[in-house]
């Protein structure tokens, strides 16, 4: 923790030289959070916010915890491959996003992290443990930055604050959330039914953003 403070506050005179834009057009006033809920063309992007978020809290409190279960030796080494993938295809795939759309980004990267949870209930050797962390961080590391682009290129610029904080509240929202569900069917059913519901969850999420998706488009 001391580290990471360290990398946080060295941060801070980037921030604070970063020149401000000034929003044009109408304030959003005390809703403007409201606003950005109910704006059509964000509604797709709060249900893939929501599900990604949910399934990555499930995988950063349980991962590990399942794969330890399970008789990995050092279970705190799948961090390394999810990170690794995460980091890789931003640098490697960066302009993908943009050759297909940042829309058919989601759906796929989100279906990616339900199949690297789903192969976590699978397997039973720590390569197995590593390759299904690889594949939640590949889902990751295009999942995110998507979303994120998504909430400021489809919100209007006076409205753009209020959308990302939505964004990053439906986020934090959403592991408080899942954890304990989750958790409890894990405690109840065991870890692998965990990831099944948390995969499920995903395939729900997915079916429920492609409907919303389509009628923004028609």
């Amino acid at each position: 923790f001391p580290i990471a403070s360290i990398g946080v506050l060295l941060s801070i005179p980037f921030i604070l030289a970063t020149p401000e834009t000034k929003p044009k057009g109408p304030s959003t006033g005390r809703h403007g959070w409201l606003s950005a809920i109910i704006a059509p063309g964000l509604r797709p992007v709060w249900v893939a916010n929501l599900t990604f978020a949910s399934a990555v809290a499930v995988f950063m409190a349980f991962g590990a915890v399942a794969a330890a279960g399970a008789g990995m030796e050092r279970p705190a080494m799948m961090w390394v491959p999810y990170a690794l993938g995460a980091i890789v295809v931003r640098l490697v795939g960066a302009k993908l996003p943009d050759r297909l759309g940042a829309q058919n980004i989601v759906a796929p990267s989100i279906a990616l992290y339900a199949l690297g949870m789903l192969t976590l209930t699978m397997v039973t050797s720590d390569t197995g443990f590593l390759i299904a962390a690889t594949l939640c961080g590949i889902g990751h590391g295009y999942c995110f930055p998507v979303i994120a682009s998504q909430v400021v290129g489809r919100s209007p610029l006076h409205q753009r604050g209020a959308a990302m904080a939505l964004s990053t509240g439906i986020w934090e929202g959403s592991a408080i959330a899942a954890q304990p569900i989750f958790g409890a069917i894990a405690d109840q059913h065991g870890d692998g039914w965990c990831f099944i519901a948390a995969a499920s969850l995903c395939l729900v999420g997915i079916c429920l953003w492609l409907l919303l998706e389509s009628r923004r488009r028609s």
